[in-house]
């Protein structure tokens, strides 16, 4: 329910920040056509200002009061030709009108003030009359017998503020659809987008502990989700070999302890069936013993893999000289071997490494009493010591018998794997519980070390490379 909430909260926001996006953008783009044309209109404006005034200023200067005032006007008059909403007012240092458009008092349109400051800057400045705005420029120019003329001219600015507020209006609603769009656009693309994910969803939310085996098709997804199918699939693939090894431990653990305890419960109400002596109550007794220790080794065999899976072996390293600990060992299993009348030969040398004594003894004793177990009488197991690099060594324990199959090969560091499955279920298997070899990979992986083994026809190789050095 919280993932459906999540997803519905995603999906709305997606489209809102595109929309917001949208107008962030429309709105920027608007308000660069606004400021542009604005800019376009003040200097249009001032430029057609202050050629009219440059324009009257000469005619102003050529003119002589005593001549006739006709020719001046008509002069004005051409000047004035051309330019909508314009309007001129000319006065004398004495105030007296000159000359005067019909339209706006210019004159009192300007204080003295900023009429001078106008002048005196060649600026403009923009003035409202009778609801009606004008940007307004002045200037002054004297002529002959020291007269001066003061010379306003102003431009209607209606017409523009119109345009400007028509095309706001204009790009405000154009903005306010692209934006109802955008948001439309973005809906119907997730809609679509998404389309095909919650149809995956849903496959997948049908997969279950009884449905690992089941695979998308890739077939079914669009192009862009193939790799995402093939890596969930990639995913289910080892999600089931985990479930597979953990149902198959399962039944292997429980398979393994019921053995030992399927003796104990038939050998005890065996001797209470009836009365027995002294000596076959003390040697049912060291029987229940026996299948104690093993069901005992089996749990601590189990913990050690625990602590090994939850990287919680910690080798207690020192100096190991493996030569002269394989050659003591070889000792140790002396008994063993003159059984079958089976030689142990050790071949080779290295340096010395770091590790934990105690673990590379297990692993070692394990391979070699498995190499034992499986090598025919009067043969020889091979145990050869070679320097890979300087700061690697390897271990090969070589021993004759059968070839084992290569399907076999990649699982028999698996737990509870067994080469020959008719030994693994019956009763009569001495061999112990199969975990063996699973502990020497723990232990040579928590020494940074790697262990493989090949077998053919001549031998079957258990082949062990450790750094000097953890």
């Amino acid at each position: 329910m919280y993932w459906m909430k999540r997803t519905k909260i995603i999906s709305f926001r997606l489209p809102l920040i595109v929309c917001l996006l949208t107008c962030g953008l429309l709105y920027c783009f608007s308000y660069l056509i606004e400021s542009s044309f604005e800019k376009f209109s003040i200097q249009q404006n001032v430029s057609e200002l202050n050629s009219v005034i440059s324009s009257i200023e000469r005619e102003l200067i050529y003119f002589s009061p005593n001549d006739n005032r006709d020719e001046l006007f008509q002069n004005i008059l051409l000047i004035l030709t051309g330019h909508h909403h314009l309007f001129v007012y000319i006065i004398d240092e004495s105030g007296k009108i000159l000359y005067r458009t019909r339209g706006p008092n210019l004159a009192v349109a300007l204080k003295p003030a900023n009429l001078e400051k106008i002048i005196a800057q060649h600026g403009t400045t923009i003035s409202n009359l009778n609801k009606s705005s004008y940007r307004i420029a002045a200037s002054r120019v004297i002529v002959e017998n020291n007269k001066q003329y003061t010379t306003i001219v102003a431009v209607g600015r209606d017409l523009q503020l119109e345009f400007i507020s028509r095309l706001r209006s204009g790009l405000g609603l154009l903005i306010a659809i692209s934006c109802v769009l955008a948001l439309i656009g973005s809906f119907i693309s997730i809609y679509f987008t998404q389309k095909p994910i919650n149809r995956l969803i849903k496959k997948i939310e049908r997969i279950n502990l009884k449905s690992l085996n089941y695979r998308i098709p890739t077939s079914s997804v669009p192009t862009k989700y193939i790799s995402l199918v093939r890596a969930f699939n990639k995913m289910l693939t080892r999600m089931e070999d985990v479930f597979q090894r953990q149902r198959n431990f399962t039944a292997d653990i429980a398979h393994e302890m019921r053995t030992p305890i399927t003796n104990l419960t038939t050998q005890t109400q065996i001797v209470l069936n009836s009365a027995r002596s002294t000596e076959e109550y003390r040697e049912i007794l060291y029987s229940n013993l026996e299948e104690y220790e093993k069901m005992s080794q089996m749990i601590s065999d189990m913990l050690f893999l625990a602590q090994a899976d939850n990287h919680q072996l910690v080798p207690n390293l020192i100096d190991i000289d493996l030569f002269n600990m394989l050659t003591m060992m070889c000792d140790y299993f002396e008994p063993l071997t003159d059984e079958k009348n089976i030689t142990l030969n050790l071949e080779g040398n290295c340096s010395h490494i770091q590790g934990d004594k105690l673990m590379l003894g297990r692993a070692i004793s394990n391979i070699l009493s498995n190499a034992i177990r499986y090598t025919p009488q009067n043969e020889v197991i091979t145990i050869t010591l070679s320097q890979t690099s300087e700061k690697r060594v390897k271990i090969v324990i070589a021993n004759p018998g059968k070839k084992i199959a290569s399907r076999h090969l990649p699982h028999l560091f698996d737990r509870f794997y067994r080469v020959d499955e008719s030994r693994h279920r019956n009763g009569n298997d001495t061999s112990g519980a199969g975990i063996g070899l699973a502990i020497v990979k723990s232990i040579i992986q928590t020494h940074k070390g790697t262990i493989s083994v090949e077998s053919d026809d001549k031998s079957t190789r258990f082949i062990i490379n450790l750094p000097t050095a953890i």
